[in-house]
Parts: C-alpha cells; structure tokens; sequence
C-alpha cells in the first residue's frame, strides 16, 4: 500500500489554545478511518488542521512524502485532500452546477459521475445554493469535494441533522466511496455505530489525545467498550 498521511506527535489549536496533544496518525491509499470522541475532544480541529486551518504548535505532517505544513489550505485541495466541513458553506449566489464546475478538476469525478450518484443534485443543478434543503445541501457538499477528485476525502458529521431517509442514502454513498473509489476516507460521526459500520479502523479521542485504535468491527463489537469511550448518547 501506498502511504498517503502520516501525522506524528501533532499539537495543533486556535490562538494560544491547544486542542491537539501529541497525536498520531497514519493512512494509506483506500483506508478509512471513523473518528470518535464526544463532543469537544479535538474531532473537527483534528480535520481542520490537515487543512492548514489552525495553529500548528508542534509535530509533523507529511502527505505523499511532503511537508505538508508548508501548503496553504487551498494548495492542499490541489494536492488531493477533499474536506466536507460541518458547516457545508454553500455560495448562495451559485446554482448547483456552478458549485462543481468552479472547483472541478480533471479526473473520475465530474458533474456527470456526481449526478449518478446524486440524481436529486442532477434534478436541482439550476438552483442556487440557499434554494436546497439541508440532505441537498450536504450531497452538494459531497459532490464538490469529489470533483477535487481527492486521494483523501475528509468528511465532518456529514449526518448531523438530516432526515433518517437522507442519512440511509448518504451510508450508501459513503460506503460506495469507501469500497469502490480507491480514496482514503476520514469519517468525523457522533453515531458511533454508524461511523464504525462502514470504516476499517477506529480511533477515539479525549482531550486531545489518542485513547484508543482498533479495527472497527473489534470496536463495534465491544458494546462496554465503545460506551465506555464515546458515551451511549454518542453511540
């Protein structure tokens, strides 16, 4: 396999807080990772700082072999790092189509191939960005981050608050991205079991910390465990 990120002895915050405290990571072409932890562990900040988002304090973080604290937020979307942020940040003033087509860049995934995936987009692509409902939106979210055509898709609570119709359709797609498109996947979820169902590996955070990896089926199965780590209320 073919290592893509490796992130050793990362620590990482807004200002003068650190989030992040000595945090180790490593993934290769076509893993994928359910990130866990209750809420304020570090999660999003952990997504953010792959972006160049926040203060990195300490650590390093190479991507395909280079420093990658040296690019720019925007110069790591060209490097191959896809990021579906919690907030969505759709452009208001953009139709769906003009959502794609502003950051596509050339490979498997197009507006075309999107439209598969998301025939509701294909139905909506002259609506603009505040015209679409919240499961719309985060199908549009998706949808451009994979016409970036990303070795790596970051995807932050892409269920929070949807309808259970449009998080059943979002698992399909997730899990045909983790099983069929070659990407490395990173999966931000306070529905644990969901998170762990369609990844490989786990990893919890508390603190700012690693407190636990494991293989996602040996966590999902370890119901003790799991509640232990991430709360029955997140699970």
């Amino acid at each position: 396999m073919t290592e893509l990120l490796c992130v050793q002895g990362l620590c990482a915050g807004y200002g003068d807080a650190v989030v992040l405290d000595g945090i180790d990571l490593a993934l290769d072409a076509g893993d994928s990772l359910a990130l866990l932890g209750r809420n304020g562990v570090g999660k999003t900040t952990l997504l953010a700082t792959l972006m160049g988002m926040t203060r990195l304090r300490g650590g390093t973080l190479r991507w395909q072999g280079r420093d990658l604290a040296r690019l720019a937020p925007h110069q790591r979307a060209q490097a191959g790092i896809g990021w579906v942020p919690q907030e969505r940040w759709m452009f208001p003033s953009l139709t769906v189509e003009e959502h794609l087509s502003a950051v596509a860049r050339p490979g498997h995934w197009n507006a075309a191939r999107v439209y598969e995936v998301f025939p509701r987009l294909q139905e909506r692509r002259r609506n603009l960005g505040n015209q679409l409902s919240g499961g719309e939106q985060q199908m549009l979210a998706i949808a451009r981050a994979l016409v970036l055509n990303p070795a790596l898709l970051l995807l932050d609570e892409p269920m929070e608050g949807l309808a259970p119709i449009i998080v059943q359709e979002l698992q399909r797609v997730i899990r045909q991205l983790i099983g069929q498109s070659g990407m490395a996947v990173i999966v931000v979820e306070q529905h644990a079991r969901l998170a762990l169902a369609m990844t490989q590996r786990a990893m919890v955070l508390d603190r700012g910390k690693v407190v636990h990896a494991s293989d996602s089926a040996a966590l999902l199965a370890d119901k003790a465990r799991l509640d232990a780590l991430v709360s029955v209320g997140g699970a």
